[in-house]
């Protein structure tokens, strides 16, 4: 069972289908209804580079966020 780690919000999205351009990983496919959000077909795939959220026109409005796992996550000390 995957761990499901990227989310659109639905009412920012438009269904630009930039996101699916830009993924290395291909793990998104573009929603067959217009307007609507991409369908994340494969997140096991994801590599959580973010090039989904850097290329998004909405990236400011928050229309997409990732949830990057713990163990992946990054920590710093001072």
């Amino acid at each position: 069972m995957a761990f499901k780690h990227i989310y659109f919000n639905e009412d920012i999205c438009d269904g630009c289908g930039k996101c699916v351009e830009v993924c290395m990983c291909d793990a998104f496919e573009r929603n067959p209804q217009k307007g609507k959000a991409p369908i994340l077909k494969y997140p096991d795939e994801c590599w959580f580079c973010g090039c989904c959220i850097t290329h998004c026109p909405h990236k400011d409005e928050g229309a997409i966020h990732i949830i990057t796992p713990f163990p992946m996550r990054g920590s710093f000390k001072r």
